[in-house]
């Protein structure tokens, strides 16, 4: 296995990734060979659910992280499908969900590739609903953005547009619905005691953030965005080779980015706010307010996470004058 640290030459195509526009490259690489790219992207109703493309023109949809449990409906089906056409397939998901389609086809396909990531868990389909009907206050939303870098990719927000501009933005560590997945109140149970931790992956590449880059590779770092890719097979390092030039990229040790990355690694806690929260009859925002609230020190480690001087000395009540 090799792993990488890395990033899109293209800036483009990076500001609209979630970190360094490596999956867009991939799947740009198999369309343009007449296959099949599968992933997850939004519906008419802003449900997560995963598609397929045969367009270089709709990769895009299929662009950013999108923090809520996908539905993948016939994707198995229509994975094997183009398959069994003699079609390269590129398939994207969380580890369980390669995991599942692999079970599913039951032997092995020369003509398929697989791409993971580092999953910190799956959040409610119900509470993300509840969450968008709260956020677009009746507008037609246009488009939303789990991770926008408009303020840096490790501070980055969840941005929500409608027909006449932005209607929404706030920093993950600022906004409601981030912060309780982040904080593991709504995952689903399976997430609490995940099978699929570890580097032993059942794809062909794992894709993830390079958070600490700025740590380990101050060269790769220039907050907007870096990738740390782990490539677990022959079949994935001749297609990681086939885009590599596309990239500045840097070999590296697994160690240090796993370090900082420990989703990868191990389970979500389970947390007692879990219970409380789904106590309710319905999706309680205010008591999710009550939840998700962090002591001024933990907001402190966050800023300091995130290099958000600024605002530590703002919480320390160290501002300039």
């Amino acid at each position: 296995m090799k792993s990488y640290a890395i990033y899109n030459k293209n800036y483009e195509v990076r500001k609209q990734s979630s970190s360094g526009g490596v999956f867009y490259e991939l799947a740009r690489e198999v369309i343009g060979k007449n296959g099949v790219v599968f992933g997850a992207k939004f519906d008419d109703e802003w449900n997560v659910i995963h598609g397929y493309t045969e367009s270089i023109e709709t990769i895009n949809d299929f662009l950013g992280s999108k923090y809520v449990q996908s539905s993948v409906g016939n994707c198995y089906k229509d994975v094997k499908k183009f398959l069994e056409s003699g079609k390269q397939c590129l398939f994207s998901g969380t580890p369980c969900q390669v995991a599942g389609l692999k079970a599913f086809l039951g032997k092995k396909y020369e003509n398929l590739l697989t791409i993971d990531f580092i999953c910190h868990g799956v959040p409610s389909r119900s509470v993300w609903r509840e969450y968008v009907e709260k956020i677009r206050n009746g507008s037609e939303i246009k488009s939303i953005n789990f991770r926008d870098k408009s303020i840096g990719w490790m501070q980055f927000s969840l941005t929500v547009h409608d027909k006449d501009g932005e209607i929404y933005t706030n920093a993950f560590n600022s906004d409601l619905y981030m912060k309780g997945f982040l904080q593991d109140i709504y995952l689903r149970p399976s997430c609490y005691n995940c099978v699929f931790k570890g580097t032993d992956r059942k794809s062909d590449i794992t894709l993830a953030d390079y958070w600490g880059v700025h740590l380990d590779l101050p060269e790769m770092f220039d907050d907007k965005g870096t990738s740390f890719i782990m490539v677990h097979t022959k079949s994935g390092q001749e297609l990681y080779k086939t885009i590599e030039e596309r990239f500045v990229s840097k070999e590296i040790k697994q160690e240090k980015p796993l370090s900082h990355n420990p989703a990868a690694l191990v389970s979500a806690k389970l947390s007692k706010k879990r219970r409380v929260f789904f106590e309710s009859d319905t999706i309680n925002f205010e008591l999710l307010e009550k939840l998700t609230r962090q002591s001024k020190f933990k907001n402190i480690l966050i800023c300091i996470f995130s290099k958000g001087r600024t605002k530590i000395k703002k919480l320390l009540g160290w501002d300039e004058k």
